[in-house]
């Protein structure tokens, strides 16, 4: 008979209590291990059905730790309107050397934290660790994920500025802050976000999207993770950056990936390039404005599956599942 499956739900994710520190040190690893070329990470494929339905399959192993992920998303812009959330994925894990499924886990909670925790490392590399405010433009799930990665980050922070569309999922993300003792507040002018150390926007993709976002507009300093694909700003302005830094610069230009960016590069660096020290990073300048920008890359789907997956049989958590 066959060992049986662990199964990982959104909410046994969630129990698991991931350490923001440990998940930003287990990307580090998978990344330094990328520039070694150690680890084999596929472009993400792509299969589109119409404007803001598609599906992506993202593929990626490491021999160390000695797993291999993918991760298969469904992605449906209107969904908002059906109660859904617009991404919908699973990943399966196996065993690197044995080929072996190990687990199934549920994408969406494993996506809100590796994308939080690959913002927090570039972070790490590319703002101000005095840095005192962050503004969030876009307020769902990914922001709430950011919030936790980056209070866990800058220990400095009191402020937190929230603007979205939708008044109610603001004041959610503003209450929250709230409760972690930050000064929040929400806001109807997204400019009033762009004013803070660190912004971090998440706007979805829609049919009517239109670039709203004016990167002149950033306080000198500042740092800016545009996990939405740079979608919501106007990228002639984008020149204000002295940084500008992606995921994984060979996924980026692909041709297939770098038609999903609104700013298709070029970019200063990627995150194996900082990780290993080939670049440094944000320079000594007080005023240097940096940017990262990503479409999201399986090994870092990859580290956290990992992780997640570790600790559930260290702690025995999840569902085994007969094959």
């Amino acid at each position: 008979m066959s060992d049986p499956l662990l199964y990982l739900s959104g909410a046994e994710i969630l129990a698991l209590r991931p350490n923001p520190a440990d998940l930003r040190l287990s990307l580090a690893r998978a990344f330094r291990l990328h520039a070694q070329h150690r680890v084999q990470v596929s472009p993400k494929q792509t299969l589109a059905i119409a404007p803001g339905h598609f599906f992506q399959a993202l593929c990626a192993a490491s021999p160390e730790p000695p797993y291999a992920a993918a991760k298969w998303v469904g992605i449906a812009a209107e969904n908002a309107g059906r109660g859904l959330s617009n991404v919908n994925g699973l990943v399966i894990l196996s065993d690197f050397n044995t080929g072996q499924p190990l687990a199934v886990m549920d994408g969406n909670s494993l996506t809100v934290l590796r994308t939080a925790a690959m913002s927090a490392l570039a972070a790490e590399y590319l703002a101000r660790p005095d840095s005192t405010s962050i503004g969030f433009v876009g307020c769902g799930q990914q922001a709430l994920g950011h919030l936790e990665a980056m209070y866990d980050l800058f220990p400095g922070l009191v402020e937190a500025v929230c603007f979205d569309p939708k008044a109610t999922s603001a004041r959610r993300l503003a209450d929250i802050a709230r409760e972690k003792g930050l000064q929040s507040r929400e806001t109807t002018a997204a400019d009033d976000a762009l004013a803070c150390d660190v912004v971090i926007t998440t706007v979805p993709a829609t049919a009517t999207l239109a670039p709203f976002l004016d990167a002149s507009q950033l306080r000198p300093g500042s740092f800016v993770s545009a996990v939405d694909l740079g979608r919501s700003w106007h990228v002639e302005t984008f020149n204000v950056f002295d940084l500008r830094v992606v995921d994984d610069r060979a996924q980026a230009e692909d041709p297939e990936n770098r038609s999903k960016l609104a700013y298709p590069g070029p970019f200063d660096a990627d995150l194996a390039m900082l990780t290993s020290g080939i670049e440094r990073g944000r320079s000594s300048d007080p005023t240097q404005r940096t940017l990262f920008l990503f479409p999201g890359c399986a090994l870092a789907d990859l580290a956290v599956a990992s992780a997640l997956f570790e600790t559930a049989v260290r702690t025995g958590r999840g569902v085994a599942l007969q094959r």
